[in-house]
């Protein structure tokens, strides 16, 4: 027994002696680092990145400034004097606005990068924060070295450990059970609120198509459609597709005019000319666009110039109920001489 509380006491003071909160933040720092500039799972990115955005920053930045421990006191300070009065900051306060200074600081790291030319991808993001918090960690160090080692401030490992070991050596371990499941209460709302912030949702993917025209400026508008067209005649839309999915997706748009009638209520396509189609293979977050010719055949009112969108190939013949996404003008075709011009279609 005497044996187990030796062991007991000089775990309490190894634990007490230990400053672990400069190489955990480095360690994070690093891991960051490595999941910026490697082809890594997102969630696992923003899971690892986190910390660097919206807690490191700040909290190696308070360290700098205030090294001492709650207690508060003199401190030597290098710029401002002999001494400088150290606020009282425990714990709670400590953690609670290095959350405010990181969100403060975000802003002006992004303003920075974007100054320099850098741009806000997240392998210069992370570097800058990097940077800020190594910065603000060393010099923290080297201050909180500087003070009496009952005026620095630490983490209390320590006594957070001891509570927990005494809680088993009470007679009764109700208190005991009590305080484990209060821990892995704590850990797993941590845990849930974490992945809650970074896990991508189930709804978010999506993809947008879009029809537009281009003006005498080069301009792209969603708006001047073409509404009379001569058979035999050029015409011109230009498509966009938007890929929000979250991964690189095949799309096939297929284009058509059709003679449409509505029947007890429902539109029925009676008669349908072809325009053409395109495959096209458009990366996360990229935006497919394409200028699409046609010379229609099909003569009469109100006929609809239909676009399908498609995730992979399309069906012999399409329709708005099984394409992923459709858009439609409607437009008038006239019989006019047009000096024998073949009609087809051209996609770029």
């Amino acid at each position: 027994m005497g044996s187990t509380s030796h062991s007991k006491g000089r775990l309490n003071r190894a634990l007490g002696e230990l400053s672990l909160d400069v190489p955990f933040a480095l360690v994070i720092v690093v891991a960051s680092s490595l999941v910026a500039v490697l082809d890594v799972v997102s969630t696992v990115q923003a899971l690892v990145g986190l910390p660097v955005l919206l807690f490191l920053p700040g909290y190696a930045l308070l360290l700098a400034l205030f090294p001492a421990g709650s207690s508060g006191g003199a401190v030597e300070g290098p710029s401002f004097g002999r001494f400088e009065w150290q606020p009282n900051l425990g714990l709670v306060e400590r953690l609670a606005l290095a959350f405010g200074m990181s969100v403060a600081l975000l802003p002006v790291v992004g303003l920075s990068l974007l100054w320099a030319g850098v741009g806000l991808a997240p392998a210069p993001v992370i570097a800058a924060l990097s940077a800020v918090i190594v910065g603000g960690l060393a010099v923290g160090e080297v201050r909180r070295r500087r003070l009496p080692e009952a005026e620095r401030f630490h983490v209390p490992i320590r006594r957070w450990y001891a509570d927990v070991v005494r809680s088993f050596d009470q007679p009764s371990r109700v208190d005991s059970l009590l305080n484990v499941a209060l821990a892995a209460a704590i850990v797993l709302a941590v845990a849930s609120l974490s992945y809650a912030l970074v896990a991508p949702g189930t709804g978010e993917s999506y993809s947008s198509l879009s029809l537009l025209t281009r003006d005498a400026g080069g301009e792209f508008a969603a708006a001047d459609y073409p509404e009379a067209l001569t058979v035999g005649e050029q015409s011109t839309l230009f498509v966009s597709v938007e890929n929000d999915e979250g991964e690189a997706t095949s799309y096939t748009l297929v284009a058509e005019l059709q003679r449409v009638e509505r029947v007890n209520g429902e539109t029925t396509v009676v008669e349908r000319q072809a325009l053409g189609s395109r495959t096209e293979t458009v990366e996360d977050g990229e935006t497919w666009r394409t200028r699409h010719s046609f010379a229609p055949t099909l003569t009469g009112e109100d006929l609809r110039l239909t676009y399908f969108l498609y995730e992979g190939d399309a069906p012999a013949e399409p329709s708005t109920d099984t394409a992923y996404r459709s858009a439609y003008v409607w437009v008038t075709v006239t019989e006019e001489p047009t000096g024998g011009a073949d009609a087809g279609d051209d996609a770029a």
